[in-house]
């Protein structure tokens, strides 16, 4: 007798509802989902228990009638999809016919439903018969999913904390709400509200609503288009940002997905902005044919196939930069919850204080900090300093930084209209701490410059206009030979060896783990610069698909701060002078090539708090 058999339904049903109800907050975004496709304006969803003992979700949808409540709950049952054609443009968010019988299949259930006649009401519970039968009803449906799991102890027994299963029902309402700006979502947690949206249609009006008036009426409004994509959307300035990837959020035709070159992208625009442990807020709505992209390739459907994934990641990229450029942030403000109270003794004054010369931002000032260059401007290196083994970067933790903004104006234009030079503050350098960062006096409070990251940001510019407009190459002096680990030397083929010469890298093989560097860009033909390079090299070679963009900005960042005055390192006034100077003709005067901020205010507001001179 042969061993295989087909299961029953019933042991299907609980197999396949394993990949597509993993937790309460999947029962939520199925059920939400259909709600949305069935073109309802208003959406209820209530939870209680984090999902354990009920979830109901009501909407205003187009509802059902008997035969079709009966047949939603059968496996690849759907209105959606037709054919194999239908498939291949797919328009809604459900198709699969799937999501119903696989929570049923876990759960009690029980639907009311009408499409404005008849109410039809529709109760199952596993292993037992259906119960169809008349009910008074509005049009819409109404779901009820009772006892989430209680036929799968396994799975009730890793449900996560209460807290956790909530956050996550949370996070999957907001993302739908700002999906579908244009439906109203209400969301209750055990009887208490936690999220309304209007339903007007305004992207920026629902930002508000989830994240904050404080954080929507700072969001900036990009737009573009390419032949394939069109992409809208806000993002948050710099001062905005957190620990985690969560909230940079993509749209594909309304569906939130996950696109890990958009991701990159975005973390990619915002690198000169933010440290490399920070992430910023970005909604971005992504319209493509839906013929381009494949939404059939996950259970969940949060990650999708699309076609020319490049020339979107070329899309976000080239509009966030634009967006962020147009800002200039100038420095990141600390405010007063960012202060740590703390005791003093009398201060001990061990060396007179000197009286400095105040910024001239006309003058010309000469020092041994300054190299004139008629072509690039100033740069700054001293050569007292350069021959210091590289600097080591400290351990940085970014502080909590809000712009404050004066005036109400439309929230997509606030920051636009600002004039540059009113960004600009008149800073007065009145000294040096911990030999490192440089004190100013500005008009409303004290400014803090590290010396090495403005000197950084001076510097990359510089180097990067270089870079992008001499493109020739020489033979270095003295050959490079660079030992390889075997994980980067199974790499060294015929496309990384084609990547790194349109770096102006020419390399070949010198046996054994070994390459040799034939040729290299004429911006990196100094003695200082062939640990540059071996950086360069090892990182192009560390990944299969390495970025070009992101080799370069690797480049310039290095040659950058090995060339820049270091911590440690008395300037004089002069130097100061030209250093703050040369660091407002930045594009980005406010972070280094790393991300971190060069200038931090404290406002007068916040120094008068710690001296509790307040209310007089």
């Amino acid at each position: 007798m042969g061993r295989i058999a087909v299961m029953n339904p019933e042991l299907a049903n609980l197999i396949a509802a394993g990949e597509v109800i993993e937790r309460p907050s999947s029962v939520v975004k199925e059920l939400v989902e259909n709600a949305i496709d069935a073109n309802a304006k208003h959406i209820e969803i209530s939870i209680f228990k984090a999902g354990r003992e009920k979830i109901v979700v009501k909407d205003d949808g187009i509802g059902m009638d008997e035969i079709d409540a009966a047949l939603a709950f059968k496996r690849h049952a759907s209105s959606k999809i037709k054919s194999q054609y239908d498939l291949m443009s797919i328009k809604t968010l459900g198709f699969r016919g799937e999501a119903l019988p696989s929570i049923a299949a876990v759960s009690k259930v029980e639907l009311i439903t009408s499409t404005g006649e008849k109410g039809t009401r529709v109760f199952l519970e596993p292993d037992k018969e259906m119960v169809i039968e008349d009910a008074s009803a509005r049009k819409g449906s109404i779901f009820t999913i009772s006892e989430l799991f209680y036929n799968t102890p396994a799975r009730l027994k890793y449900l996560k904390a209460d807290k956790t299963e909530i956050s996550d029902i949370v996070e999957k309402v907001e993302h739908l709400a700002l999906g579908f700006p244009a439906v109203s979502f209400v969301l209750y947690i055990d009887e208490r509200q936690v999220i309304k949206t209007s339903g007007r249609g305004d992207l920026l009006e629902c930002i508000s609503a989830l994240y904050g008036h404080d954080v929507a009426k700072k969001m900036v409004k990009i737009e573009a288009q390419s032949s394939k994509f069109s992409i809208f959307g806000y993002i948050a300035p710099p001062s905005i940002s957190y620990a985690t990837r969560y909230d940079m959020l993509s749209f594909i035709n309304n569906r939130s997905v996950y696109i890990a070159k958009a991701q990159k992208a975005i973390i990619d625009s915002y690198k000169d902005y933010l440290a490399p442990t920070r992430y910023p807020l970005t909604i971005i709505y992504i319209n493509v044919d839906s013929s381009l992209v494949d939404v059939n390739v996950h259970p969940s459907k949060k990650e999708v196939r699309l076609s020319s994934e490049e020339e979107l990641a070329s899309l976000i990229t080239d509009t966030i930069k634009r967006a962020l450029i147009r800002l200039r942030p100038t420095y990141s403000e600390v405010t007063s919850k960012d202060t740590v109270k703390i005791e003093v003794k009398a201060p001990v004054f061990n060396r007179p204080i000197t009286p400095v010369t105040p910024i001239n931002t006309s003058a010309s000032v000469k020092s041994n900090y300054e190299v004139k260059n008629e072509e690039y401007g100033n740069t700054y290196i001293d050569n007292s300093y350069t021959n210091i083994d590289s600097f080591k970067d400290e351990e940085y933790v970014q502080p909590l930084a809000q712009e404050q903004l004066t005036k109400e104006e439309p929230y997509q234009e606030t920051l636009f209209e600002n004039d540059e030079s009113s960004q600009i503050p008149d800073l007065k350098p009145i000294g040096q701490i911990l030999k490192t960062y440089i004190v100013c006096d500005g008009p409303d409070g004290l400014y803090l410059i590290d010396q090495h990251a403005a000197a950084e940001r001076i510097n990359y510019e510089k180097y990067e206009r270089e870079f992008n407009q001499i493109q020739e190459t020489v033979e270095p002096l003295f050959p490079i030979v660079i030992d390889l680990p075997y994980s980067s030397l199974v790499n060294f083929d015929v496309e990384h060896i084609a990547l790194l010469k349109s770096l102006g890298i020419e390399a070949s093989s010198f046996g054994g783990n070994s390459i040799r560097i034939d040729r290299i860009p004429i911006t990196l033909k100094d003695d200082d610069d062939e640990s540059v390079l071996t950086d360069i090299v090892l990182e192009a070679l560390k990944d299969r698909k390495a970025d070009i963009s992101s080799l370069k900005h690797l480049a310039i960042a290095s040659k950058a701060c090995k060339a820049s005055v270091r911590a440690n390192a008395i300037l004089s006034v002069e130097s100061q002078n030209a250093l703050i100077r040369e660091l407002f003709k930045c594009q980005n005067p406010a972070n280094c090539p790393h991300g971190r901020p060069t200038i931090i205010k404290i406002s007068k507001a916040d120094i008068e708090k710690l001296f509790k001179r307040t209310g007089f």
